[in-house]
C-alpha cells in the first residue's frame, strides 16, 4: 500500500477475512465479539499501522450527543437490602438523571438483590434491553459492612461506571470525593481559626468504606504538630452519647471533626454548647439540617455529572468490562463557613498544610 493512504477498516477486514463491523467492534474489545476473533483482529491492525481517525471519532461522538427518538438508557445499580431508597442513593438518582438528559440518555434503577428476581435475569434483562452502561453510587453500607465489597453484574458486558469508591472487585473507572485532601483541608481552616485541641471522630464502617484516607490525614497533621502521644481518635461500632462526650471532656477538645452531623446533633442533645464550648466542623456536608454546619461540601452533584460524562465517552468508545488501567477520578469538594465554629476574623488566613514541610527530626 502506498505510505500515504490511512489503513481503514476494510483494510484490516479484507486480510482477516471478516465484515467491517466485525473488525469495529473487535478493536473496542466488544464482548460479542470471540477473544479469537478480536486477538487476530488486533495482531493485523498492528502489522498494518492501524490508527483510529481522530476527526472521525470526535464527529461520531457528536452525533451520538444529540438527542434522539430513540433515547438510550443509563442503568443505575441499587444494592440495597429492601426497596426503600437510601437518601444518598435516591439524590445520586435524581442527579445522574440530569446529567444523563444533556446526553440524550435516561436513566432506569434496577435493584440488584431483587427478591422477586435474582441477579443472573437482572443482568439478562439490562442486556437484552440493550442497556449499554451502568453507574453503581455505591454499595449499600449493610453489605458492605458484611464484607460484600462486590456485586453480582455480568461485568463484560456492560460499560460501568462506579461513585464513591466502595467496590473491591473489580477495579472500575470511578469518581470519588477526595478524602486525604478534604481532611487536610478542614484541619487547615480549622487551624485558621485559631482551634489547636482538634478531635476526630467516626463509626468504623465508615472509616473503613474511606479506605482510612481521613485517618491517614489525621495522623500526618497530629506528627507534624508533635501530638503522636495525644488527642486519640473515637472510633466505635456505633455513637454513644456518654462515651462520647466523655472522650471530648477527657481530651480538652475545642473542636470536634467527624463525617456527616450526628455527632453534631448528639453533642447538642448533650448540651454542650457549640460552638461556644466546642467547634464542630464536618467531613460530610449532608443529612437533615446540615447546611448550616461547618465543613466540606463534597459536590456529589459534580461526582454525578463527573460519573455520566466518564460513563458516556465508555459508550461511544465501545469499552465494556473493567478496564487494563482504570480512571478514579477525586472530587475536592468545597468548604463552608457555617455556625457550627467561630467565625473568620477580618485578617482571616488560612495556611495549607498541603504546603507546610515535614519536619522529621533527622
Amino acid at each position: 500500500m502506498s505510505s500515504h493512504h490511512r489503513i481503514s477498516l476494510q483494510d484490516i477486514a479484507t486480510l482477516a477475512k471478516v465484515s467491517k463491523a466485525t473488525v469495529s467492534l473487535a478493536l473496542k474489545k466488544h464482548p460479542r465479539i470471540s477473544l479469537k476473533t478480536r486477538e487476530r483482529v488486533e495482531k493485523i491492525a498492528k502489522k498494518l499501522g492501524y490508527h483510529p481517525d481522530p476527526e472521525l471519532s470526535k464527529l461520531m461522538a457528536a452525533m451520538k450527543r444529540e438527542p434522539s427518538e430513540n433515547q438510550g438508557t443509563i442503568a443505575l445499580i441499587r444494592s440495597g437490602t429492601s426497596l426503600d431508597w437510601e437518601p444518598m442513593e435516591r439524590y445520586f438518582y435524581e442527579k445522574v438523571s440530569e446529567g444523563a438528559e444533556s446526553y440524550g440518555y435516561k436513566v432506569e434503577p434496577f435493584w440488584i438483590y431483587d427478591p422477586r428476581e435474582n441477579p443472573k435475569r437482572i443482568n439478562a434483562t439490562m442486556w437484552n434491553r440493550g442497556i449499554d452502561g451502568l453507574i453503581i453510587p455505591m454499595i449499600h453500607p449493610d453489605r458492605y459492612n458484611q464484607g460484600m465489597r462486590t456485586l453480582p453484574v455480568d461485568w463484560a458486558k456492560f460499560s460501568v461506571v462506579e461513585i464513591a469508591d466502595t467496590l473491591q472487585e473489580p477495579n472500575l473507572n470511578g469518581v470519588r470525593h477526595n478524602h486525604f485532601g478534604g481532611m487536610l483541608r478542614t484541619l487547615s481552616e480549622l487551624e485558621a481559626l485559631g482551634y489547636k485541641r482538634i478531635g476526630f471522630c467516626f463509626e468504623a464502617g465508615v472509616e473503613l468504606r474511606t479506605h482510612h484516607r481521613w485517618t491517614a490525614a489525621y495522623l500526618l497533621w497530629k506528627s507534624m504538630r508533635g501530638l503522636t502521644q495525644e488527642l486519640p481518635m473515637h472510633s466505635p461500632p456505633q455513637y454513644k452519647s456518654k462515651p462520647l462526650t466523655d472522650w471530648v471532656i477527657a481530651n480538652q477538645l475545642d473542636v470536634v471533626v467527624s463525617p456527616g452531623v450526628e455527632v453534631y446533633q448528639i453533642l447538642k442533645e448533650q448540651e454542650i454548647r457549640i460552638p461556644k464550648d466546642v467547634g464542630f466542623a464536618t467531613l460530610h456536608q449532608w443529612g437533615p439540617d446540615s447546611e448550616s454546619v461547618t465543613g466540606i461540601n463534597q459536590n456529589m452533584q459534580a461526582q454525578a455529572l463527573i460519573a455520566v460524562d466518564m460513563l458516556i465517552g465508555m459508550i461511544h468508545r465501545k469499552t465494556r468490562g473493567p478496564e487494563e488501567n482504570p480512571i478514579l477520578a477525586t472530587a475536592p469538594g468545597y468548604w463552608v463557613h457555617g455556625s457550627t465554629t467561630r467565625r473568620p476574623k477580618k485578617n482571616h488566613q488560612v495556611k495549607p498544610l498541603d504546603n507546610e514541610p515535614l519536619a522529621l527530626g533527622y
